[in-house]
């Protein structure tokens, strides 16, 4: 049930109602929301979880390296 506090920010989860299916839809759907579902580089569409954790972690290490790019 904790999980499910954390997942929400209804302010009667927060206050000790109990967990139900409604809160668990709402939880459940924030996080759908804010998933990414595909995602571009250059002409490919990476669409594998796989694919774009890779994409997304590669980008992110050349962006915070100590070296600058060159360009």
């Amino acid at each position: 049930e904790a999980y499910w506090r954390l997942r929400g920010t209804q302010r009667w989860v927060l206050r000790g109602d109990a967990n139900t299916a409604y809160f668990q839809v709402i939880a459940n759907g924030r996080r759908r929301r804010n998933s990414i579902h595909s995602l571009w580089d250059g002409d490919t569409q990476l669409v594998r979880p796989s694919d774009i954790r890779v994409h997304v972690d590669g980008f992110y290490k050349v962006l915070f390296s100590p070296t600058p790019r060159g360009g």
